[in-house]
């Protein structure tokens, strides 16, 4: 076996063997699927909702390089940007504002994602997976 291939097997087992961080290079953006909603009001409590009823996307990419979560369905175009990014105990945290102050935790191991938006006596609730690019 050649230096070379030695190395490049090296290379392999140790990127097989330990999970990239969600912040490294190839690694700066997560595919998103919305999968279900919570709506909150002082007025009628919680009830669950749709994505769709919502006017939510039901797919998103994270973008950590540009922050911003983008819109991947063709019906709801839109880009968000966020300002903040934090990462607490194996778990990306992202908050921002638009139309009302909302934060968005990504489990690193699990790709569970959950949304959390507050506004003048409402809130929302979002659930969804995630997975690598």
């Amino acid at each position: 076996m050649t230096r070379r291939t030695t190395i490049l097997l090296a290379s392999l087992v140790l990127f097989v063997s330990f999970p990239v961080p969600f912040t490294s290079g190839a690694e700066s953006s997560r595919t998103c699927a919305l999968t279900k909603v919570f709506v909150c009001t002082v007025e009628n409590g919680c009830r669950e909702s749709s994505v769709r009823e919502t006017e939510l996307p039901q797919f998103i990419r994270i973008d950590l390089k540009d922050k911003t979560i983008k819109s991947l369905d063709k019906n709801v175009a839109r880009v968000t940007p966020f300002k903040y990014v934090d990462n607490v105990d194996d778990m990306l945290v992202l908050h921002g504002t638009e139309k009302r102050g909302w934060s968005i935790a990504v489990g690193e191991k699990s790709g569970n994602l959950t949304l959390s938006a507050s506004g003048d006596g409402e809130s929302f609730v979002v659930f969804g997976s995630c997975i690598s690019p």
